[in-house]
């Protein structure tokens, strides 16, 4: 796997040397090539990259170290540059240790595609490369953080984890990485993504946003179930249990806020197994006040009953 590795990298690195064609657009630490029908998108993409520079400096400084982004500018280059994510669909690359970022020019991307975002994103990679150890960060983390920075938080992200919940789709947290480490159809890279965001704006939402940080920039020393231990002060399987739980609530308000046909289909699937959960917790109680209340009586003794009727016991 280590030569794979390599052999990648250096793929990656010869197809951002210099080309004939391409034209450079530099500013501060921001570096991009592109080709001359992409120059409104590389002026777009240096506004981008300083906004979010701004945006995420007190959390995640930027550095002095340039980081090189190249602007693909037909889908053979992109194919190039996303080497084992070739087939899945993504617009971004990014090989972190290195600052290189590979872009899929928008001329190449669907209407409405969000391009800011995606720039975001990739950027946030090199920042956690660049304050933290990203071999102790879990992978889920990593996408998470950068979907949460890049402002990725669309309400469909949202149903689709409660679909994925609703119908025992959730990926394990032990086999979480794994989705991405070797990506599948787009469908399952789509669901990985998903789950990782909402696991991250979870992990936020319960330890407070600067003990968040803390646990983030904690791995650049301490492996991830340490760094979670002093800041969230819980373990990795403590937290993944506590996210599954809390996925019902989320799940009701999902498929209630849709208004459709089988977001009323789910609903009533949810409340049937809340309404039976509830009814078989009763009929434990009951049990176990009856159970209780016969406690000090005498056992029950047909004798007592049928003092003269022996014939009945032949």
């Amino acid at each position: 796997m280590k030569i794979v590795a390599i052999l990648f990298a250096c793929l990656f690195l010869s197809l951002f040397s210099p080309l004939s064609w391409a034209e450079v657009l530099e500013r501060g630490a921001f570096i991009i090539d592109f080709h001359p029908d992409d120059r409104s998108a590389a002026e777009d993409t240096l506004t981008y990259l300083e906004e979010a520079q701004a945006d995420f400096a007190d959390k995640l400084p930027l550095g002095v170290e340039p980081i090189r982004v190249r602007i693909a500018s037909n889908m053979n280059e992109f194919l190039g540059l996303s080497g084992t994510y070739a087939h899945v669909g993504v617009s971004g690359v990014t090989r972190a240790s290195q600052s290189l970022i590979a872009l899929k020019s928008p001329r190449l991307r669907s209407i409405g595609d969000d391009y800011r975002g995606t720039v975001r994103h990739e950027l946030v990679h090199v920042l956690l490369h660049r304050n933290t150890n990203t071999r102790n960060l879990p992978r889920w983390l990593n996408e998470g953080v950068c979907m949460m920075l890049a402002n990725e938080l669309r309400w469909g992200t949202t149903l689709q984890v409660a679909r994925m919940h609703l119908s025992g789709g959730l990926i394990p947290l032990t086999f979480l990485d794994r989705a991405f480490a070797v990506p599948g159809t787009d469908h399952e890279f789509s669901n990985a993504y998903a789950q990782s965001l909402s696991m991250t704006r979870y992990l936020r939402k319960q330890v407070g946003e600067a003990r968040f940080w803390a646990l983030i920039t904690a791995m650049k020393d301490a492996s991830f179930a340490q760094a979670m231990i002093d800041h969230a002060e819980r373990s990795p399987q403590a937290f993944w249990q506590g996210y599954a739980g809390s996925l019902w609530g989320l799940t009701i308000l999902s498929v209630l806020r849709t208004g459709s046909f089988w977001g009323a289909i789910s609903a009533l699937c949810v409340l049937a197994f809340l309404a039976r959960q509830w009814r078989n917790r009763a009929i434990l109680r009951r049990w176990a006040a009856e159970e209780e209340s016969a406690q000090g009586h005498s056992s029950f003794d047909w004798d007592s009953i049928l003092p003269e009727a022996d014939d009945w016991k032949e």
